[in-house]
């Protein structure tokens, strides 16, 4: 069966075809219930004390993994579950590799797509967790603990844990069993107060434990398979109270059981990541919104047209914002010519006297300095922010790289453009200040300077980068572009440039110390692969990052949709604006 039908099933069709209530993994009711019981399970500490504080809006947002589905992100549907029966092991779910490289010599990344990532999901996103609370970024920290929340909460469903995610492989089959038991059943029967408070699971490898998690999820599948056949049998339908009535006698306890095991998990994750940060002391006062998440349009009723992916910024908005841009000259006597820069400035800039965080926004091959401003909306996207942008020059193809072809890009945009800017302007002159993005040769750009410079940029964000620069499988039309970078020692310089190993330095005793990493493709881009590859390269590695996969190609269009995204990103990266 088709991925697109799985996602249906899951979430139920409500969820696609836009009912005002969409039924989610747990159903919202039991996300909820499973955020709320892991803070009851932690021990008394300023942690506990913080996620307190929090509760309505952690339990709310760990629904929103499901809610970010409605912008098509080809990545997230597989985050979600394991059809264990598919990598070989039967229903044996401890018997799957924990090393992602590993599962990738049983199942290819595409087959992955539909045979769900759960277990490294969780991994992933526990290691965003204890990033951010170690650098005391404590609403992304309460972001990454919502999607924690939702992940773990996922693995303690049997029906995210069998290929027979629905019943359809029975004959007769038994579909819509997904939904009547870990949603319908759940709200029927089920409230908050039955719910045992546990202690926290100890937990020392997070995919480890999702494996033993799932497992356990599995084995409870066949019991409400059959109790479904004998309930259904019995009231001659599934939708009636009779049928709810005989299905929650055999299978109530186990939706209680399992409610109540993720709980304890959750609390377990939580509390590890804390313990692993070195138990920072959470700023109290930090009470979070809903800005911060990653942007999805809301759910709608049926019949209603659905709405944009992203907020309309009107063309007049656009035009007139552009036209604020300022431009900037430096002679730099590092590459020995005059050279321009854009500038975007936040509006409340001119009112106020605050330092502000920089974003370096890089353009592509065969561009220029002014690219993002006369292809894009981003002078109006970034005139919301809280970030000055300075959108500089890579001086033709350099891969803003220091090179003998294209001369000392890199080391005028880390050195002598940085502070040509921080002369001229108000900004946070510390690594919490700055961050880089770009598109396709600026996407490779952004990751490789911030994390060859790790000691000025605490983000990156590549939108379609040509990520695979410097690898012998990248884009053979691509690499041809080395020979005009290094006429000599060509092959040698060119593998130098690589990306990966520049990520890994940053991992030390199983900690990533880098510049958070943020990167998303088009489904139809050409760099598509690349991408791909990265991703399960950070996996396999359990490096914290994010990354999505929207429909779209090598485009403007698809840049100007996805820029927002990665501002978004950075907002959860980036110093406040500063006194």
């Amino acid at each position: 069966m088709k991925r697109t039908s799985k996602l249906l099933t899951i979430c139920g069709a409500a969820l696609l075809l836009g009912n005002a209530n969409p039924a989610q993994a747990w159903g919202g009711t039991g996300h909820k219930f499973v955020a709320r019981l892991a803070i009851a399970n932690l021990p008394a500490s300023n942690f506990k004390q913080w996620l307190t504080k929090n509760e309505t809006w952690f339990a709310n947002a760990s629904s929103h993994p499901d809610r970010w589905r409605n912008r098509v992100d080809h990545s997230e549907a597989p985050r979600h579950f394991l059809d264990t029966e598919n990598f070989g092991v039967g229903t044996d779910a401890l018997k799957v590799p924990i090393d992602f490289d590993a599962v990738l010599k049983l199942r290819s990344y595409d087959q992955l797509r539909t045979d769900g990532v759960n277990p490294w999901t969780i991994g992933r996103v526990r290691a965003n967790l204890v990033k951010a609370l170690r650098e005391r970024r404590w609403e992304d920290a309460l972001v990454q603990a919502a999607y924690l929340s939702h992940y773990v909460g996922d693995a303690h469903v049997p029906f995210h844990a069998t290929a027979n995610y629905d019943g359809q492989l029975l004959s007769p089959q038994q579909r819509g069993i997904h939904s009547r038991f870990e949603e319908k059943l759940v709200e029927r029967t089920i409230k908050f107060e039955d719910l045992i408070v546990g202690k926290p699971d100890g937990i020392s490898n997070p995919i480890t434990d999702a494996l033993r998690v799932l497992n356990d999820s599995i084995k409870a599948v066949p019991a409400i398979l059959e109790a479904d056949r004998a309930a259904a049998l019995e009231a001659g339908s599934t939708n009636s109270d009779g049928y709810f009535e005989k299905l929650s006698i055999a299978s109530r306890a186990v939706a209680k059981q399992r409610l109540e095991a993720a709980g304890r998990n959750l609390a377990g994750e939580l509390y590890a990541a804390w313990e692993i940060a070195g138990k920072p002391a959470p700023e109290q006062s930090v009470a979070i919104t809903d800005d911060w998440l990653p942007y999805a349009p809301p759910f709608v009723p049926r019949g209603t047209p659905a709405p944009p992916a992203q907020p309309v910024v009107s063309q007049d908005v656009q035009d007139k914002t552009r036209l604020a841009v300022v431009t900037k000259t430096l002679m730099s006597t590092m590459l020995k010519k005059q050279v321009s820069y854009n500038v975007v400035l936040p509006v409340a800039y001119g009112t106020d006297n605050r330092k502000y965080p920089v974003i370096y926004l890089l353009h592509g091959a065969w561009g220029g300095y002014n690219d993002w401003n006369a292809k894009s909306g981003v002078a109006a996207y970034a005139a919301s922010t809280d970030f000055i942008v300075v959108m500089p020059d890579s001086n033709g193809n350099s891969w803003y790289n220091d090179s003998p072809g294209s001369g000392a890009v890199e080391s005028f945009i880390t050195d002598e453009l940085r502070k040509d800017v921080e002369k001229n302007y108000r900004t946070i002159t510390n690594r919490n200040g700055r961050a880089i993005v770009g598109l396709s040769m600026g996407g490779y750009g952004a990751l490789h300077l911030a994390t060859s410079h790790n000691q000025l940029y605490c983000a990156a964000a590549s939108l379609s980068g040509a990520v695979g620069w410097g690898t012998s499988t990248f884009d053979k039309n691509l690499i041809v572009m080395a020979k005009d970078l290094y006429p000599t020692d060509t092959d040698a310089n060119y593998f130098k440039d690589a990306l990966l190993p520049s990520v890994l330095q940053h991992l030390k005793n199983g900690l990533y110390n880098g510049p958070s990493l943020y990167f998303d493709c088009g489904k139809e881009d050409f760099l598509i692969k690349s991408n791909q590859e990265l991703e399960a390269a950070l996996l396999t590695k359990q490096i914290p990052h994010e990354y999505s996969e929207f429909d779209g190609a090598h485009t403007w269009t698809y840049w100007d949709a996805h820029i927002r995204d990665a501002f978004q990103f950075m907002k959860r990266q980036l110093a406040k604006p500063q006194n």
